[in-house]
């Protein structure tokens, strides 16, 4: 049963698409990726290129304890936003249709995987998907309540370590005497946000070649956000031109990961946030992810 589960969701080196912040919050904290994503092969080659074998074996071990995304995530744009060429606007609806199908058969595959006994116990793996939107919009306040007031502590317990570190070293460099605030105004467009716009479950490969599973959601949220910056060496006076009000909308990542021997999972943290997906990136990102399942099955064979 669990090879059902494997190949439904295979789990790949994906490169990492860029996990950046609010734009809101750009005055606070930086993009949290700074390189452009590169395929697995075009890693391969660098990391061959290596002078010791003990740096390349430590890149091996970070690489493969990393929190990646869960290949086939999308966040699918509105109708009216789908390409207007006939063939392309229906490939993506496809495509659309296609990862659902995907992500509700790697979810089904998982719970008949956690089942003693097929035919007369229940799953023991739950995605508790109706806790989901509650847990993004707390998670997104006390994310952005953190980064403002240089909370670390807050954002290791909230954040997968990638995330926190870069955030960290963010606070870190702020300029000594100024420190920020942040509020949320309202949320907006009640009858399409906060919701749900993609999630799924699969397994990611650990240093030590053994598998964790790693379930995964991606909540779309549109609010009002406010920010302003202040400099306690002037008395705590606002700096001028540092208060921001803006509409946002943000698809905001969040995983777990799941216990596989009781498949109770752990809490969910934040990795990220993604842009909505278009139909040429996503179709780059189909044939890189098909490019990186044939070199796996290369250095298997």
């Amino acid at each position: 049963m669990a090879s059902i589960m494997r190949l439904s969701q295979p789990w790949v080196y994906s490169p990492l698409r860029s996990r950046a912040p609010s734009p809101i919050l750009s005055s606070f904290y930086r993009s949290f990726s700074v390189t452009a994503p590169q395929p697995y092969a075009v890693k391969s080659k660098s990391a061959r290129r290596l002078k010791t074998p003990s740096r390349k074996n430590e890149i091996v071990q970070r690489e493969a304890n990393m929190t990646l995304l869960i290949p086939h995530t999308l966040i699918a744009p509105p109708l009216w936003r789908y390409p207007r060429h006939p063939s392309k606007f229906f490939k993506m609806m496809w495509i659309h249709i296609k990862a659902r199908f995907q992500s509700i058969w790697a979810i089904i595959s998982m719970k008949m995987v956690s089942q003693p006994n097929i035919l007369v116990s229940r799953p023991r793996f739950k995605f508790h998907k109706s806790s989901v939107v509650p847990t993004a919009k707390a998670l997104h306040v006390r994310m952005s309540e953190a980064m403002a007031a240089g909370d670390k502590e807050t954002l290791r317990s909230i954040c997968t370590p990638e995330l926190f570190e870069t955030l960290a070293a963010t606070i870190d460099s702020r300029p000594h005497g100024v420190r920020a605030s942040w509020e949320l105004v309202r949320y907006t467009y009640p009858l399409r946000y906060p919701r749900i716009a993609d999630w799924r479950v699969g397994y990611q490969p650990l240093s030590n070649n053994d598998m964790k599973i790693v379930k995964q959601v991606v909540v779309s949220i549109a609010s009002v956000q406010r920010i302003a910056r202040y400099d306690d060496t002037a008395n705590g006076a606002m700096i001028p031109g540092s208060e921001r009000t803006r509409q946002m909308i943000e698809h905001i990542v969040m995983q777990a990961t799941v216990e596989k021997d009781t498949y109770i999972n752990g809490p969910w943290k934040i990795w990220g946030t993604l842009p909505e997906s278009t139909y040429e990136e996503y179709l780059a990102e189909l044939e890189n992810i098909e490019a990186l399942m044939a070199d796996q099955a290369k250095s298997h064979s």
